[in-house]
C-alpha cells in the first residue's frame, strides 16, 4: 500500500493517536481486494486497541474466514493466541496452514505447546 492515505495512518499511529490509526487502517483494508488487516493486528498486539476496536477488527477478520483470506486468518489466529484464546487460535492457524500459509505452521506449534 503505497499511497498517501496509508502514510497518512502510519503518522497518526507515530504520533500515538491510535484511534485515528485504527480507522485510517481500518478503511484500507475493509473491500480492499488484498486485504490482510496486518497493521490492525499488530496494534491489537501492541495494546493499542480499546475493547469496541478489537471487536470491530474481530468482525471483519471473521468475514474474512468467510472468504477463505489465508493472510486475515493467519493474522486473526496470531491475535487470538496472543490474547489467550487457545482453541479459537489452533483452529485458524490450522485453518491459515489449510489455506498454504506457511509460517501458520510453527505459531501453530507454539500455541499448542502452551496448552
Amino acid at each position: 500500500m503505497q499511497n498517501s492515505d496509508f502514510y497518512q495512518a502510519e503518522e497518526y499511529l507515530k504520533l500515538g493517536l491510535y484511534p485515528q490509526a485504527f480507522e485510517a487502517f481500518m478503511a484500507l483494508e475493509v473491500g480492499s481486494l488484498e486485504c490482510t488487516f496486518l497493521k490492525p493486528c499488530m496494534m491489537a498486539l501492541d495494546g493499542q486497541l480499546n475493547q469496541s476496536q478489537l471487536e470491530t477488527l474481530y468482525r471483519e477478520l471473521e468475514r474474512e474466514i468467510k472468504n477463505k483470506n489465508p493472510q486475515a486468518v493467519y493474522n486473526y489466529g496470531i491475535v487470538k493466541s496472543h490474547f489467550g484464546d487457545a482453541p479459537k487460535a489452533i483452529a485458524l492457524l490450522q485453518l491459515a496452514l489449510d489455506l498454504g500459509v506457511a509460517e501458520a505452521r510453527g505459531a501453530l506449534s507454539r500455541v499448542l505447546l502452551k496448552t
